[in-house]
């Protein structure tokens, strides 16, 4: 690098040699020509200095990024200081469809229960639940987006683990068909704990199939699902397979008696708001896992932030409210849609196929 013959910096200096935006040169040094020691045509020390110039290297070390920047992080869902995903422009907006489209669902369902049943108690709770997602749906006209963010960043932490949630239902699901064509027929086992009186509730006449009811049964396998990240999630995939076992088994016993479109008819109106909710519940549990491991192997500064407190329990109560949804149009609107579409094949398949339809509660504790 340039400076004298002690090592030092000429003091002139060169606007080449330094940079502030952090770039320099080097290359033979730069000596002034004694002009007492030169003979006639000698160069002079500016040719000199731009001879040495030529032949100089220039060396950048600035950086392209803006000063004070942070570099970014590798992992989005890693919640050191209280960071967390980001949810991306279009998040609002987004959820903000998907309440309105469940508010929708809502009000639907309490318009069909209100046609079909004498009992206003299930249409007005149906109808409120309806309420609840449409105030979360205009929420953000009235400026308050962070719930709708929060849930954003929840499914944005929990979608790996969800996705894997789903994975062991659809493991368990061809287990259970395989277990039929092997000879093993829950239907049959289902209909033997019937007759020995395991459910004396299900023995009552009077006994009916609410939404109260399946909101009790339903919210067990929920809630185990997230408390099963105490057992290593063991629990939790536990529960996700035996879910996937039963229903596949009893979906294709009752098909094949009946018919496909009957699964399909059984299983999807109500199917489609049960399964996610069960599935984010145990996308839940495996994330908290996933976070204690984290934390107990050094990657992880703090096990539970704030931030990560609202963003989970909006997501899982956000869960629940799907699982409510379900409970009620598995009472009321699923049972409707069989008999008007399968009375026929019903009344020819015999009392043991129309005790059983393949819904997915079928499979729950």
């Amino acid at each position: 690098m340039n400076g004298g013959r002690d090592g030092t910096r000429d003091a002139e200096g060169d606007d080449r040699d330094s940079d502030p935006a952090g770039d320099f040169e080097f290359g033979p040094e730069r000596e002034p020509i004694d002009d007492s020691s030169a003979g006639p045509g000698a160069a002079t020390d500016a040719d000199t200095v731009r001879r040495s110039g030529e032949t100089r290297i220039k060396v950048d070390l600035r950086d392209d990024d803006p000063e004070g920047s942070e570099p970014p992080t590798s992992d989005p869902g890693f919640d050191p200081s209280g960071s967390g995903p980001d949810p991306g422009p279009d998040a609002v907006r987004n959820w903000s469809l998907l309440a309105v489209a469940l508010a929708v669902a809502s009000f639907a369902t309490a318009a069909f229960t209100f046609a079909a049943h004498d009992d206003l108690v299930p249409v007005a709770g149906v109808a409120g639940l309806g309420v609840v997602f449409a105030a979360l749906a205009v929420s953000p006209r009235l400026g308050h987006t962070t719930l709708l963010e929060g849930l954003s960043a929840g499914w944005l932490e929990h979608r790996r683990y969800v996705r894997f949630s789903v994975a062991l239902f659809a493991f368990g699901t061809v287990v259970g068909v395989v277990l039929l064509l092997a000879g093993v027929n829950l239907l049959e086992l289902i209909a033997e704990l019937l007759e020995e009186g395991l459910f004396p509730e299900l023995e009552d006449e009077e006994f009916q199939l609410t939404a109260s009811f399946f909101i009790r049964n339903n919210s067990q396998p929920f809630l185990l699902s997230i408390v099963g990240a105490l057992s290593l999630g063991l629990l939790t995939a536990f529960l996700m397979v035996f879910n996937g076992i039963v229903v596949g088994n009893v979906a294709a016993a009752v098909g094949g008696e009946i018919g496909a479109g009957y699964i399909v008819a059984g299983l999807a109106p109500h199917g489609i708001f049960e399964l996610p909710a069960l599935f984010i519940a145990a996308g839940v549990g495996f994330r908290l896992l996933y976070r204690f491991g984290e934390r107990v192997f050094g990657s992880r500064d703090a096990f539970v932030t704030k931030p990560y407190l609202y963003r989970t329990l909006a997501f899982a109560v956000f869960g629940w409210l799907l699982l409510v949804l379900a409970a009620f149009v598995e009472a009321y609107i699923t049972p409707e849609l069989l008999e008007l579409l399968f009375a026929d094949q019903l009344a020819g398949a015999g009392a043991g196929a129309e005790a059983a339809p393949p819904d997915s509660s079928s499979s729950l504790p």
